[in-house]
């Protein structure tokens, strides 16, 4: 019964340690996946505000609205709405 006993504990162990390892690589790894994709999302989003805010100023300076569609790839329909 000792024996057997030993023989079960340290084979649970041996699963809970392998249980524990595997979440905390595969946690690890989703957080960085995650951390990566959410810099990625901002970075898109500063770079739509930038383009955004540069087409206003062309605007207020005086320039037309397929030029400056043509300059920051914004929609000419979206320059007449802003």
């Amino acid at each position: 019964y000792e024996a057997s006993l030993k023989i079960y504990r340290d084979w649970k162990n041996t699963l809970d340690t392998a249980h524990d390892e595997g979440f905390d690589e595969g946690f690890g790894e989703g957080h960085e996946k995650g951390m990566e994709e959410g810099l990625r999302k901002g970075m898109e989003k500063g770079r739509e505000a930038e383009k955004k805010a540069l087409a206003l100023s062309m605007l207020a300076e005086g320039m037309t609205v397929e030029v400056v569609s043509r300059i920051t790839g914004l929609s000419e329909d979206f320059l007449r709405q802003l």
